[in-house]
């Protein structure tokens, strides 16, 4: 066992690295992956290559939102950085291996690999910047295969400003190692004054890329210098990407001074694997955020309508944030929950339901979900074109493209549907489906029979009226008023003023529910009426609706504790805290 270890461990911690890459990202963090994916449109078309590569570094972020595209299935994506970051340690292990180094400092070849897991725990860092160290490490490795100095010279000529068009500035990657490693072999030989020259020369030469470009590109200079389409957010450089830029270019040479003997090599290894794992652990621990995962699986499935799925996830810990909530809201109208479960779960009042239009490329994603699935398509389709103009790199989005696509339509504007269509007709995942929709336009009898377009096509607005985040319940009344068989619109109506704690508007609306077949009054439909009723009624003789004894029993054990208990509200929370009587009494929104 010892011999097999001996000879493989190396092989055996590459392999435990990618695994444990793999299942991080496919198992415990794939949210962030479907968020990658729906922020981007990648399109097989020339002129979209030619937009991309036109900026320092643009190859590195076609290529890299080439791969982002297989973020459409988690476990591909998961892969695919697994395989990423394996190909950066090995690369990084082999440039290591040039400095003389033994095999004793294998494992700090992980450090700039770990790095970059913390890295992509950030959803706003982009997969273009690992390309462009993959890019920029394997023009490292290619120089050292040179013994010649002149033709060491004349690569580094050609090189430099090649790796900086392909990469961006992460060329400097390249320059750090190749500087440093020709000044440690000069000042080896004494030759002080050329190691010098050769440093303040291949300095200038690197510096002089962005600057030359600067006269070409029409960008700012810090943008050229700290990466155009390494970070969502123009303005903004991670620390991160910095660290690991440094670790790239200073570890060979920090290794390099230190011992370099196979004494005490179990002890060696053994200390940097456990530096490892405890960097790792705390590294994740803090990098990960668990809220937004959260945020991003529950968007990811009300975007593929897995209903079933987000209530499953909230019986098991109840969403807390508006965002969330949202969804899970929506997920329980679609299945015909709302009115029984919504106050099983935690409510944050109408911010739940229809939250007001936030200025971010994310939030009006779900929201812009329940007002389509309601048949407000002209607010769905302004949410879904709104956060797509705000995603902060400016791209497009697959997901808003598709959504833009359905709410013109379903509206008869086929020649701006067509548009969307075009465009997802050259995607790889989103092709089927955009020449599928393509047959419905200009056919009215078709669309008519589609069971979702011919559907809204029925609930949606005929009359055209100013929106109101203020007057949500108005507007959602006119839907009913328009279609009484929107039982949707109806359930949210009721939600939205029983969240606001607005009773005399409920009883003049819930006697609409008359006309949607209902075979029972949802529970919370129940427990507001029974309370109105025992607020001027000494006993439930006489009430007018079908109350069930159950729930009738439950509010006398409810105003008994609220009213002969002093520590009512803890007790009625452990109790009945998922009711209505407790909402309307205790929770302040």
């Amino acid at each position: 066992m010892d011999k097999f270890l001996n000879k493989y461990w190396k092989i055996i911690l590459t392999a435990i690295m990618g695994v444990g890459i793999y299942i991080f990202f496919a198992f415990y963090y794939f949210g962030h992956l479907y968020y990658q994916e729906q922020l981007q449109l990648f399109i097989f078309d020339f002129d979209y290559w030619k937009e991309r590569i036109a900026v320092p570094g643009g190859f590195a972020d076609y290529i890299a939102e080439f791969l982002v595209q297989f973020y459409y299935y988690a476990s591909t994506g998961a892969l695919i950085i697994s395989l990423l970051l394996i190909s950066i340690q090995l690369i990084f292990w082999r440039i290591m291996r040039k400095e003389n180094l033994l095999d004793t400092y294998y494992p700090v070849s992980f450090i700039p690999a770990f790095a970059l897991v913390f890295y992509y725990c950030d959803e706003h860092a982009l997969l273009s910047f690992t390309i462009a160290l993959l890019i920029v490490l394997c023009a490292t490795l290619k120089y050292t295969k040179f013994n010649k100095d002149w033709k060491k010279i004349i690569y580094l000529f050609f090189m430099l400003p090649f790796l900086y068009g392909l990469a961006g500035p992460v060329h400097f990657v390249f320059l750090g190692w190749l500087v440093l490693h020709e000044l440690f072999k000069l000042f080896d030989r004494k030759k002080v004054g050329k190691a010098l020259i050769v440093l303040f020369l291949a300095i200038l030469y690197g510096i002089a890329c962005p600057l030359f470009s600067s006269y070409f590109i029409q960008y700012p200079l810090y943008r050229l210098f700290g990466g155009i389409n390494y970070y969502r957010f123009p303005s903004s450089i991670s620390f991160v990407e910095i660290v690991i830029i440094l670790s790239l270019i200073l570890l060979p040479f920090i290794l390099r001074i230190l011992p370099n003997s196979e004494k005490k090599r179990r002890i060696t290894i053994v200390v940097q694997l456990t530096f490892l794992i405890l960097i790792g652990w705390s590294s994740f621990h803090f990098a990960c955020d668990m809220n937004k995962e959260e945020a991003m699986r529950y968007d990811y499935w009300v975007k593929k309508s897995m209903w079933n799925k987000i209530i499953s996830a909230a019986e098991k810990k109840t969403p807390d944030s508006p965002f969330t909530v949202t969804c899970l809201n929506l997920a329980l109208a679609k299945t015909g929950q709302l009115g029984d479960r919504m106050f099983e779960f935690y409510q944050n009042g109408t911010e739940g339901l229809l939250p007001e239009f936030q200025r971010d490329f994310i939030s009006p994603l779900p929201t812009g979900e329940a007002f389509y699935q309601l048949g407000m398509i002209n607010t769905a389709q302004r949410f879904a074109f709104e956060a797509m103009e705000a995603i902060p790199n400016f791209r497009k989005s697959s997901r808003c493209y598709k959504r833009l696509a359905e709410t013109n339509i379903i509206n008869g504007q086929y020649k701006v549907a067509s548009k969307y269509l075009q465009a997802l007709s050259k995607t790889l995942f989103y092709r089927s489906w955009a020449k599928d929709a393509m047959t419905y336009l200009y056919n009215e009898n078709k669309i008519n029979s589609h069971p979702e377009w011919g559907r809204l096509r029925q609930l949606r607005y005929t009359d055209d009226f100013l929106f109101s985040d203020k007057e949500i319940e108005v507007m959602l009344g006119l839907l009913v008023e328009h279609n009484y068989k929107n039982k949707m619109a109806f359930e949210y109506m009721l939600a939205y003023v029983l969240e606001k704690k607005d009773i005399p508007t409920f009883m003049k609306y819930y006697p609409l529910g008359k006309k949607l077949g209902y075979d029972h009054i949802p529970r919370s439909y129940q427990e507001a009426l029974v309370y109105v009723w025992t607020q001027s009624h000494p006993s439930f003789q006489g009430m007018p609706w079908s109350i069930s004894p159950q729930i009738m029993e439950a509010i006398a054990d409810f105003a008994r504790i609220y009213t002969q208990q002093p520590n009512s509200e803890s007790m009625l929370k452990a109790k009945y805290g998922g009711t209505y009587w407790y909402y309307y009494l205790f929770r302040n929104n």
